[in-house]
Formats: C-alpha cells, structure tokens, sequence
C-alpha cells in the first residue's frame, strides 16, 4: 500500500509540473519580443507589441531613432496631447489622428490604416507601414521563449536565427523581468502610497532650455526661487555682450550651452571653439551642451562625434500660448525638451507654467549634457 501511494503521489506531482510547464509555455507563446536591426529592444507590460484581429501592432518607439538609436529610413512621432502621430521617410509621411480613429497623407487623402491606444502608448500597423513606405520590413520568429517581431532595413547583418542564437540570454532574461512585472502590478496594494500613480514622479518628463531675451534674468530668479536650475543658450556676441549676466548665471548654478548660427559642421564647430574660450575666460567653466537650429540631424551627430552634447528640442514654447497649451503639449511617453525664448511679452504665462513644472504632476528634471 505504502509503494502504491508513493507511487500515486509521484504521479500527482509528475501531472502537476507538466501543467506549470504546459502554463509557462502558454504563457510564453502570447510574449512578442522586438528588435531593430540587430539590436534587442526592452519588452515590458507597456510597449509588448499585439495583436488585433490578425493585424501586428508594434509600439511607434521601435521607429523613433531617440529611443531605438538606429535610423531605420522611416521615423515615427507621436504627440500625446494632440493625440496624433507623424510616421514619415523624409518624402512621404501619414498621420494617424487617433481622436477621429482616421489616418492620412499631406494631401489630405485617408488610407486603410489606423493606429491604437494601450497604456498609454501608441501603436502602429507594422505590416501597413512597411508595405507603404517599402524601405523597412519586419518578420517573427518563434523562440524558446516567445515570438520575435524584427523589424529591419537595408543595413541589416544577422539572419533572424543568428539574432535569436546570439541573444538567447538577453531574451531569457528580458522575460524574467517581463513576467516580474506583471506579477507586481497584479498584487494588490494595501498602501495607496504604493500606487504609482499617486507618486509625485509619475507625470511627463521635462528637461528645459532658454534662448536669449530680454527677461533672462526675470525667468533665472523665479526658477531660483523655485529651488530649480536652467539650461540657457547664448551666442559666442551675447557671451561677450552679457558677461555679468552670464557669471550671475553660473554663479547660482545654471547652465550655459552655445547658441550656433553657423549654416555648416565646419562653421559651427568654429563658432563652438570660439565660444568655449569666451566662456572659459568670462565665468571659468566649460562648454558641454550646443544647439545648432540650422543643422540637420546628420550634422548634429557629426558635431556630437567632436565631443559635445547637442541639444534637439521636441518642442518650442511660442509667446502666443496660454501656459495650459504649454503644459497640454508635453508628452507622457517620452521626455520633453522643451526650449523656451525669455521674452518680457509672456513672462506671466512662462511663469505660471514654470509652477505647475515644479508641482507633483511633472517631472521637472535640470538638463545636463548626458540626459541629451
């Protein structure tokens, strides 16, 4: 008797572990991983791509060069308080209105596509997408582990087996986290404290920049007033035109970045070295962060490859704006960086915005040269 229920026990616990491992296994066929190119993206409970119908949907970040670094040849953009998102190669371009469900060319001319909210994040039709354009293509791939959606462009290397046999771990490791968090957002919380939405960092994030205007002392003291510090951008002139400003500036422990106007890499790496020297002389730091408007993305890697930290700012505040529409614009899916001119014309409603940044609904970080 005592064998036959050893013997049934053993059974019992056989039949028990093949229904986790039949679980997990379940469980890892509904898990899509991602990567560009050859480089694996980080899948969470947020950005996992999805299915709808027997469409793929891919977050719109495995488009976006910011969080990927690869540029592919077509870029996507999404603006949370518009509820649009800007999919384009440089030529051709659709924007997907997510309020009116409707998706459309320049020209004003609707196509068969449309793109979904999940938590907050964007996606987009990846299959549609790349037919329309025909520069990208995208394939999946099973794997012990889950099902690799890739999506590629001409500079491709690795065959998708050498991909998934190259980054066996990183998958594997990528689905333990993946798992942990669902696991911790479906335990039920006895501290409301704990709820992430009731945490004071759980707002956009901001990174902020001024250009050069008649307020830029005003709009320095009420930041120091707010116990916060600034990034300011100077030209090499208003370096030498504002030098007691400029040591007021460093003095309370802002940063001061050089405004280029060169129309060239050469000409702005010029105007850069000049106005290191300037600034060494005038307040005795040194310069870490450039901006350079009339670059084009290429050349402002090019000057980033010289040393410095380039500055591209995903929005510009206009003095036509309420500081509601100012915050309205800010993005709850990426960083904000955010530039600013110190213009006495809406002074009131920089301020009023600079408030609400400094308050628990926002992430108000100071921009330095490695957050760019």
């Amino acid at each position: 008797m005592k064998i036959l229920r050893r013997l049934f026990a053993a059974l019992l616990c056989g039949a028990l572990l093949l229904g986790i491992a039949a679980a997990s296994v379940r469980s890892a066929s509904n898990v899509y991983f991602m990567a560009v190119n050859e480089k694996i993206i980080e899948m969470t409970p947020e950005n996992m791509p999805m299915t709808v119908g027997e469409t793929l949907y891919i977050p719109y970040t495995m488009l976006s060069i910011r969080d990927t670094g690869i540029n592919l040849g077509v870029s996507a953009q999404y603006s949370a308080s518009r509820r649009t998102a800007l999919v384009s190669d440089g030529r051709r371009a659709i924007t997907f209105d997510l309020q009116a469900n409707t998706a459309y060319d320049p020209q004003g001319n609707y196509v068969n596509a449309r793109a979904v909210i999940r938590n907050s994040m964007l996606f987009l039709p990846i299959a549609w997408i790349c037919e329309y354009f025909g520069v990208i293509s995208f394939t999946t791939s099973r794997t012990p582990y889950g099902t690799l959606v890739r999506v590629t462009n001409d500079s491709v290397i690795l065959s998708d087996a050498a991909l998934i046999d190259a980054a066996d771990g990183m998958l594997r490791d990528n689905l333990a986290s993946y798992q942990q968090a669902v696991s911790e957002q479906q335990q039920p919380s006895a501290d409301p404290s704990s709820d992430p939405s009731a945490q004071p960092d759980s707002g956009p994030v901001v990174y902020l920049a001024f250009l050069w205007g008649d307020a830029v002392e005003d709009v320095a003291q009420q930041l120091e007033a707010l116990g916060r510090q600034a990034l300011f951008f100077l030209t090499p002139q208003q370096l030498l035109e504002q030098d007691g400003l400029v040591r007021r500036l460093v003095g309370a422990g802002h940063s001061v970045g050089l405004d280029l106007t060169g129309a060239t890499v050469s000409q702005c790496v010029q105007q850069a070295q000049e106005g290191s020297r300037l600034l060494a002389d005038i307040a005795r730091c040194p310069v870490y962060i450039l901006r350079a408007a009339d670059l084009d993305e290429s050349q402002r890697g090019q000057l980033a490859q010289e040393g410095w930290a380039v500055w591209s700012a995903t929005q510009r505040w206009e003095d036509t704006s309420s500081s509601a529409q100012l915050l309205g614009q800010l993005s709850y899916s990426q960083a904000n960086y955010v530039e600013a001119v110190c213009s006495g014309g809406y002074l009131s409603q920089l301020s009023a915005a600079l408030r609400s940044l400094t308050g628990s609904d926002y992430q108000l970080r100071q921009t330095v040269a490695p957050a760019l």
